[in-house]
């Protein structure tokens, strides 16, 4: 049993320790225990393998992110509404923007551009967005620090004066208006708009029916994810040598054959023998003939007719 464990206090629920005085099934006071057996560190780093992912998830999609807070507010034609009152005689007035867009979208970058810097080597504060950037430029500036993060993120993740940072400026969610904003938080209140869809096979934690599957971005694998309340198990395409990719892969299309004549209706199987539907049918209660889907087989409808004949004959 390995000796590392979540660096952020990770537990398993409903597992207790022995000692735990919180756990005992007659116990009613007002802070019961959840779960205090701590959750295993993954290999080679400080955090859980569901920590790990979600810290991954939240970098890969910080450049979409504050590009998709750019697009929502203009900056070329936009104002913060909520923090100065002008007022202006002018006929154009530019359309209101809460502040909190311009904030999420400068403060991840600002956090992000710092851990670049830091991995690079560079001693210097991580820098803003510029003034009326749009949303493309924004998404490369982002996107160039979250390469240079992902690129060194598990020798972050083994670092115990380093990691505990990361994952404060990246998952942590402050709800609300934060002081800061993380990715997390405006992700939370600002969800890029994605199509995901339900997957074919059971999650591999909890076995329940609920994962949902998330096509991948830019390049970005894609990703899964359980719904399923209390269950914090999620993966990318690339995890496991590709592992879940097959697993969550979407089921082949029934191979769609073409129609081959030799299948007759109902109707065209008493036409070709030169007797009723009724008599067809008879012959399918006698087992003379057995019918696939509605269909009966030509040479098998000849074949049972010309039995018939022989023995009227």
């Amino acid at each position: 049993m390995s000796d590392r464990y979540c660096i952020r206090g990770c537990t398993v629920r409903g597992e207790h320790y022995a000692a735990c005085p919180h756990s005992e099934q007659d116990y009613s006071g007002p802070t019961v225990c959840m779960g205090c057996v701590q959750v295993e560190a993954r290999d080679a780093v400080l955090l859980c393998e569901s920590c790990y992912r979600r810290l991954r998830r939240h970098l890969e999609d910080a450049a979409d992110l504050v590009g998709h807070l750019r697009s929502i507010a203009d900056p070329t034609k936009a104002a913060a509404y909520d923090r100065v009152r002008v007022q202006s005689s002018s006929i154009e007035i530019p359309a209101p923007v809460a502040a909190d867009l311009i904030d999420a979208s400068n403060d991840i970058t600002t956090t992000l551009n710092m851990w670049a810097n830091h991995v690079a080597g560079e001693d210097r504060p991580g820098a803003g967005l510029p003034a009326g950037v749009m949303a493309d430029a924004a998404h490369h500036i982002v996107q160039l620090a979250v390469d240079v993060i992902l690129e060194d993120l598990d020798a972050l993740a083994n670092d115990s004066h380093q990691i505990g940072a990361l994952c404060d400026g990246v998952v942590v969610v402050n709800g609300g208006a934060p002081e800061v904003w993380t990715v997390a938080d405006a992700a939370v209140r600002w969800p890029l708009e994605d199509s995901p869809r339900w997957a074919h096979a059971a999650c591999p934690k909890c076995d329940l029916m609920a994962v949902r599957v998330q096509p991948g971005r830019n390049g970005r694998p894609a990703r899964y994810r359980c719904s399923t309340e209390g269950c914090d198990w999620e993966a990318n395409s690339n995890d496991d040598g590709g592992l879940w990719a097959s697993v969550f892969a979407e089921p082949a299309p029934a191979e769609v054959r073409p129609h081959d004549p030799r299948w007759l209706t109902l109707v065209d199987a008493a036409r070709l023998v030169e007797r009723t539907t009724g008599t067809v049918r008879r012959w399918v209660q006698q087992n003379l003939l057995e019918p696939q889907l509605g269909r009966y087989w030509q040479d098998d409808v000849l074949a049972v007719a010309a039995l018939k004949k022989g023995e009227a004959a």
